[in-house]
């Protein structure tokens, strides 16, 4: 019997071999939106819920907010997004859609089940929602 590797026994290396395999996966088919997975969440996040301030935002994708500002800046380049000062504190600042933004996510949209469908055509959708319920299970837990 072969002995495993650190690597071969370590959680962490295999979940984020596997996050950079679907990262690659989705990428690739949200290339023709001219959005990466992360810009792609977003937009997903602000369609779902109207508007959210950038802690909000944060919270929701689990994102630091420095990271989830480098994200954010091509969206706003790109006028995908409207920024505004909250009404309740001019300090906090308030993100939501664009027209631009939900006619760019609505193209993504449809990229993104191509991505989803080559997925669950891979490993199955029943394994696929096994999966998903796990690590989101997992990642509330943290």
């Amino acid at each position: 019997m072969k002995k495993l590797t650190h690597l071969e026994l370590c959680n962490c290396f295999a979940a984020r071999q596997a996050a950079r395999h679907l990262t690659k996966a989705y990428e690739r088919h949200l290339a023709g939106a001219d959005l990466t997975s992360a810009q792609f969440s977003i937009l997903v996040a602000l369609d779902e819920a109207g508007q959210m301030t950038m802690n909000e935002l944060a919270k929701a994708l689990v994102m630091d907010r420095t990271t989830l500002l480098r994200a954010i800046k091509p969206l706003q380049r790109d006028e995908l997004l409207i920024s505004r000062p909250s009404e309740d504190d001019v300090r906090r600042l308030v993100l939501s859609l664009s027209a631009a933004g939900v006619r760019r996510f609505k193209k993504a949209l449809v990229l993104w089940s191509k991505a989803q469908q080559e997925f669950e055509a891979t490993i199955g959708s029943a394994e696929a929602a096994r999966m998903r319920r796990e690590l989101l299970a997992l990642a509330a837990a943290t």
